[in-house]
């Protein structure tokens, strides 16, 4: 069995893999770290700081779903205490991401801002048909979530947009359009974001020609995928020696 340290495990992703494991015998959650207001009234106690509990024989690995600063901060503490990190918290931006790398070289870290084996394939998917479209088609990207997100676009939109890049590395990024607009440049990869409901994930890449357009769709249906994905993520890294940071290409 695997003990985890679950931070933001009163959040949507948090419930969910929270929920899969008490539903099987492979995976047990030790220790559940949330904000006060989230910890009042529960059997794991009131408000625990993982650094108060980081250094227990009951933790093998710290699965982290909460904010970037907050998962900056329980990244460091697992590091410094030898005990593996995975994540999936997103709205990191450049200078974050250069930092999770750099903590990485000193622990065992597995990052991924969608753990879904689909939206893994979508873009294995992308780097085959960017290198057939090359330059003949314009690029448009739309993500929608649910009401509560509160990072815009999503981490795994920015996934997307980095796998475009890697093909088209002269092409420009904007970001949604408004007010007066010129013609539209074939050197651009626009992205659009949708936020209502409860939608759990939508991503759609078009790839618009002329007469034709070749259309991408990822649905998210139920989080236990993510959820799922998180636990093989957990039981990958407990078995890997290298300190260096890892990701779904890894798990693949």
């Amino acid at each position: 069995m695997i003990n985890i340290a679950l931070c933001g495990g009163y959040g949507k992703m948090g419930r969910t893999i929270a929920g899969l494991c008490e539903s099987g015998k492979e995976y047990h959650i030790s220790y559940i770290i949330e904000t006060n207001d989230k910890c009042l009234l529960t059997n794991l106690g009131i408000g625990i700081k993982l650094s108060d509990v980081i250094d227990h024989d009951d933790i093998d690995v710290v699965v982290d779903f909460t904010s970037k600063d907050s998962c900056l901060e329980h990244m460091k503490i697992s590091i410094d205490n030898g005990k593996p990190f995975v994540t999936g918290t997103t709205g990191f931006n450049e200078n974050d991401l250069i930092g999770i790398n750099k903590l990485a070289e000193n622990g065992k870290v597995f990052y991924s801002p969608n753990f879904s084996p689909g939206i893994y394939i979508l873009g294995k998917a992308l780097n085959k048909i960017s290198e057939l479209a090359q330059d003949d088609y314009d690029i448009e990207m739309l993500e929608m979530h649910h009401n509560q997100k509160t990072d815009a676009p999503s981490g795994t939109a920015l996934k997307l947009r980095d796998i475009l890049l890697s093909s088209y590395p002269d092409h420009n990024v904007i970001y949604g359009r408004k007010g007066d607009y010129k013609p539209r440049s074939r050197n651009e990869i626009a992205i659009h974001t949708l936020r209502g409901g409860d939608v759990v994930g939508d991503h759609k890449v078009i790839f618009a020609g002329n007469g034709e357009r070749i259309e991408l769709t990822h649905k998210a249906i139920s989080r236990d995928t993510f959820a799922f994905g998180v636990l093989k993520a957990v039981e990958y890294i407990t078995k890997q020696k290298e300190k260096r940071l890892y990701g779904m290409d890894d798990l693949f």
